[in-house]
């Protein structure tokens, strides 16, 4: 078989604190091909982020310890020094960060950060890379980008600071583009422009993307596959139209219908009840179990004792004892459990 473009394996990351370790990532499987377009979405403290910053090599030479693999054409990236992994960030990956304001450097202005970041990767002149980063801007849609590349980030808008942290991300043309939440803080019509934004450039330079997002209404739009987190795991992974017709996990279920829905005229939402749980300390079974409507279902009380594997054939696995214990192979949707 052809190696992935992407694979991470069992992937585990794990913060020493004052009060215990956080497990913030607890065995993340995920595969992914060169033009693909993939969705990871849950709640805050789910774990999505945590994992596009390891897969970024953001958490080398902290207090992170980081288990697993991250196979990126066939070279594994978690063993990586800081210095070996400089050729990938950047060239090889990029990242949309979800705060521009905070992720620019304040003292300088945008252009030349635009411009470093290709220089890093290019050996060019500064002219050279000027006019390649004043292209990039053009490129994303700011206006009279030579004059705008003296600007300082808090001269820009939300959306035009959004704009030029994907120049900056993308000026490199990496393989694999990540996205943490691309579209927070900015209104919907901004929004539509930036996710055209990517997919337009993603066309161009053949480059997978990962959404991070708490967003499904964003997965839904643009991403062709989804991957739903909870307490550090993937809970269920599946094609966008198996995700959101034929839901097999509880939780991707909670989280649809908590979504809006211009059929319900009142406007109601259905909350998912209770809390998620502490990454101090883990419970020993389903880590969803005791928010779970339909853990009763389930003989022998597994979900409280056993942590249910990703089960499923195919592109449609799902974390939940339920098809087990219901005598199939293939996740059970919850209507069909009912």
């Amino acid at each position: 078989m052809a190696t992935p473009f992407l694979d991470i394996r069992d992937l585990r990351v794990d913060f020493p604190t004052d009060d215990g370790v956080v497990h913030a990532v607890n065995g993340m499987d995920l595969t992914l091909e060169r033009g693909d377009t993939i969705g990871i979405v849950g709640e805050s403290g789910s774990g999505k982020t945590v994992t596009s910053q390891t897969l970024m090599g953001l958490l080398k030479e902290t207090s992170a310890r980081v288990t697993g693999q991250i196979l990126f054409e066939g070279t594994d990236l978690v063993p990586l020094t800081e210095n070996e992994m400089r050729p990938y960030r950047g060239r090889k990956i990029g990242m949309i960060f979800q705060d521009p304001l905070s992720a620019m450097h304040p003292f300088y202005t945008v252009g030349t950060q635009i411009a470093e970041a290709y220089r890093v990767h290019n050996r060019v002149s500064a002219k050279a890379a000027r006019a390649q980063a004043i292209d990039m801007l053009a490129r994303v849609g700011i206006p009279d980008p030579v004059s705008r590349y003296d600007s300082y980030p808090h001269e820009f808008s939300g959306g035009m600071r959004q704009r030029a942290m994907i120049a900056m991300a993308l000026i490199c043309e990496p393989e694999l583009l990540i996205a943490d939440e691309p579209t927070t803080a900015l209104d919907v019509t901004v929004q539509a422009q930036i996710l055209d934004l990517i997919s337009s450039l993603q066309q161009e330079t053949g480059s997978a993307v990962v959404y991070v997002t708490h967003d499904l209404g964003v997965v839904a739009e643009v991403c062709q596959r989804v991957i739903v987190m909870y307490g550090g795991q993937c809970v269920e992974q599946a094609d966008m139209e198996d995700a959101f017709l034929r839901t097999a996990h509880p939780y991707t279920k909670g989280l649809l219908a908590s979504m809006p829905s211009m059929a319900d005229e009142a406007g109601r939402l259905t909350p998912i009840p209770g809390f998620p749980p502490s990454l101090l300390d883990l419970p020993q079974g389903c880590l969803f179990a005791d928010r779970c409507p339909v853990a009763h279902l389930v003989p022998g009380n597994r979900c409280r004792t056993e942590r249910p594997a990703l089960h499923g054939a195919g592109s449609h696995r799902s974390r939940c004892h339920l098809s087990e214990s219901l005598g199939t192979s293939e996740p059970i949707t919850l209507e069909a459990a009912r």
